[in-house]
């Protein structure tokens, strides 16, 4: 940390300097005036430029700081503005014109913002997107490969890591904005790409690559009526076009060669040896490959080739007529319904060469069709009604209904090793050619239908006597059906309806000018739960405050506590979210300010669960339970304990502000985020990772204005990510950087 300071230090004496000289030499605009602009053709045009370079030095775990930041060293274009305005309206194409962007030259996210208007013809708005994504928390799947394991191959990366990016566009085009009648049109693409991991279950689990591919096209189109002042009727068509083009093959992790030259296998990810994980070691033999790299156990669970393709097509049509008013004093009115029918289509092609120990197996494969639609309504209703005294009710209904019907026509083609029971060679192994498995064919023909619909109307009767205070009291009412239908043909339906009470009441206060105090509260009872930790009950309570004692300060705080229970027997679900924020922003002289903010957060869930361990030096399966006796009708996990999340979150932060001379502005600050948190350890092997953490983030950074219109800027920002856990088999996630900003940025 010193050396960091020191860089800081270093990096204002230069510019201290560099004001020194500046401010003795030039003669460009007062410092602290903002720049006048420029005015020709009937326009004011205000343009700035911010170019620079960053430096970038990383230690300790470059996945994580990727992960996590992802700033690299080299050129950027920081930011860039210009803004172009019509003092009489009278552009020849345009009157106004605004167009800001960042992030160009290697950031991980940037944009550009693009908007141009003419008085009473058009209004244009376009925007870009880019967002880099280089995700791998290494604990993220991994199967934590014991260092008792012969051999004992750890898995130092996230099996399911990403590196994508994702390109978004939007434009929008409104003519006669202004007119009685306007026309709205709009397209929008989201593309991602990249490389990316998965994982898939064979008799043990391999690696695969996943070349991730999926855009959405979306086209819009509508019309807005304005038939009397304060009215608005509009009619908006959509069309959305779904494209997934992602596809998996195996990609290399654990191989190991056959005996006799007959190539190389893939043993997966999860290497266990001692609890035969992808299979056991056959004695003599004490490593499951042999310093030569020889498979030795050639009945083992392994792949020789894996691929899946699934093209999906969804196309979606989307109608809705909106309606809004102010036109009565008394009463103002909105609705919507909105109705969609979208059809998906999904070829499915999944090959599969190895050997699945316990069903014999050595070669699959499954092809068939899917389909599927998905029917929508939405409708939304609010009213509010002004009453005498200070008085008016508030009426809000939502309406909401979809039905998924769904069809797969699949063919499952396996090449079995003719016996019984678990492969064991000579007769059953790796080395069986297909030519002496038997082929069986199979075809299933699957026909289900996900149905949902949830009705909600919530009333309020909201009461402001004066500027002094004021409250609202309400009820919501709830009804939601969800219909499962597992099996048309023998009528397995699963059907459960759910109806919601809920009181409302909200208080705020003003009781001198320069304190205000607003109080929500809300408790929720649901007569069912549609899956096992479903809340039966639940509340909400929220305070906030703001105070503004002197002119220069503000003052803030509030208290937000949620909570919901299911006292179901089997069940026993327990939550709670409470969260606790005071906030500062003093500027006593305009030379100085100083901001703070503080926030806590404690999150913890509990439920029972069932499991099944062995490890009884693990103290939760030492003091677990039997959920048989208690119960529960599972056989497969017979051991019973309270299954706790728990995540206090302490996150600080405080920058000042202060200008030593006219012409140069520095900013120092800092925020930390120290997490701590548990949850039950199932695996000895398991480290608690993202519950247990401390992010440090200082910075600092200095601005001079060289006159001329004219900033040189200097920036200096310290990332310091570390767990206060073991880390287990697993490469550190520990990492520390260090990154400088230099930049001169131009503005009129």
């Amino acid at each position: 940390m010193t050396s960091n300071i020191l860089r800081l230090i270093q990096l204002q004496v230069m510019l201290l300097t560099l004001s020194a000289i500046v401010h003795g030499q030039s003669s460009g605009n007062d410092a602290g005036q903002p720049p006048e602009g420029w005015e020709t053709a009937g326009y004011v045009i205000h343009q700035s430029i911010d170019i620079g370079y960053r430096v970038s030095e990383i230690t300790g775990s470059q996945a994580m700081y990727d992960t996590l930041v992802d700033l690299r060293t080299g050129p950027r274009f920081l930011d860039q503005t210009l803004s172009m305005q019509s003092q009489n309206h009278d552009g020849l194409l345009f009157d106004n014109l605004s167009i800001s962007s960042f992030g160009w030259g290697g950031d991980p996210n940037n944009a550009l913002h693009v908007r141009f208007d003419k008085s009473k013809w058009y209004e244009f708005r376009s925007d870009f997107r880019r967002d880099q994504t280089d995700f791998d928390y290494n604990l993220l799947a991994n199967p934590l490969n014991p260092p008792t394991s012969s051999p004992s191959i750890p898995v130092l990366s996230s099996p399911h890591s990403f590196y994508t990016r994702r390109r978004m566009s939007d434009f929008d085009l409104t003519i006669l904005p202004q007119s009685k009648v306007d026309f709205r049109f709009g397209y929008s693409r989201n593309n991602m790409t990249g490389p990316s991991y998965s994982s898939v279950h064979e008799g043990t689990d391999a690696l695969l690559f996943q070349p991730w591919n999926t855009t959405l096209n979306s086209y819009r189109m509508g019309f807005d009526f304005k038939p009397v002042a304060g009215t608005v009727i509009s009619y908006d068509q959509f069309f959305d076009y779904y494209m997934g083009d992602t596809t998996w093959q195996l990609s290399p992790f654990a191989p190991a060669l056959l005996p006799g030259s007959a190539g190389s296998v893939e043993l997966g990810l999860p290497i266990d040896t001692g609890n035969k994980t992808p299979c056991a070691i056959n004695p003599p033999a004490t490593s499951l490959i042999d310093p030569g790299g020889t498979l030795t156990n050639i009945a083992c669970n392994a792949y020789f080739g894996y691929n899946r393709y699934n093209r999906i097509r969804t196309w979606t049509p989307t109608e809705r007529l909106s309606f809004r008013t102010n036109y009565f004093k008394w009463l103002d009115l909105n609705a919507s319904y909105a109705y969609s029918d979208a059809e998906m289509n999904a070829a499915f092609n999944e090959f599969f060469n190895g050997l699945v120990q316990r069903s014999r197996t050595r070669q699959e494969l499954v092809t068939g069709p899917g389909h599927a639609t998905q029917i929508s309504n939405v409708a939304d209703f609010g009213a509010t009604f002004y009453l005498p005294k200070h008085l008016r009710i508030v009426d809000s209904f939502r309406f909401w209904a979809f039905r998924i019907p769904e069809t797969f026509t699949s063919t499952t083609t396996e090449w079995d090793v003719p016996g019984s029971g678990s492969c064991a060679p000579p007769t059953c192994s790796l080395l069986t050619p297909i030519s002496g498995t038997t082929q069986s064919a199979a075809t299933a023909f699957d026909q289900t239908s996900f149905n949902q619909n949830w009705k909600r109307n919530e009333t309020d009767l909201v009461w402001d006597p004066s500027k002094y205070f004021g409250g609202s009291i309400g009820f919501r009412y709830g009804n939601r059906n969800f219909v499962h239908v597992n099996d048309f043909t023998t009528g397995d339906v699963d059907n459960i309806v759910v109806h919601e009470y809920t009181p409302l009441a909200s208080l705020w206060a003003k009781p001198v000018t320069n304190l205000r105090i607003h109080f929500d509260f809300e408790h929720t009872n649901n007569d069912n739960a549609i899956v096992r930790i479903g809340p039966r009950k639940a509340s909400q309570y929220r305070i906030r405050a703001n105070y503004t004692p002197k002119p220069w300060a503000v003052l803030g705080g509030s208290i937000n506590l949620s909570q919901a229970s299911n006292d179901d027997f089997f069940t026993s679900y327990n939550w709670h979210n409470r969260n606790y924020s005071l906030t500062a922003s003093l500027m006593p002289r305009p030379r100085f300010s100083l901001d703070l903010a503080y926030n806590y957060t404690s999150y913890k869930q509990r439920a029972l669960i069932c499991f099944n361990d062995s490890a009884a030096s693990l103290p939760v399966v030492a003091d677990a339970g039997s959920c048989e006796a208690n119960g529960f009708a599972d056989s497969d996990n017979p051991l019973l304990t309270n299954g706790y999340y728990t995540s206090n979150v302490n996150y600080g932060t405080g920058a000042v502000m202060f200008k030593p001379i006219a012409r140069l502005t520095t900013n120092i600050g800092y925020s930390i985020t120290s997490v701590g948190g548990q949850t039950p350890q199932f695996n000895v092997l398991q480290p608690f990772g993202p519950l247990q953490y401390n992010y440090h983030q200082p910075m600092g950074n200095l601005a001079i204005d060289l006159g001329h219109n004219l900033t040189a800027m200097g920036a200096w920002n310290y990332y310091q990510y570390g767990e206060k856990s073991f880390v287990g088999p697993t490469d550190p996630r520990y990492f520390h950087a260090n990154n400088e900003t230099f930049s001169l940025r131009w503005a009129f």
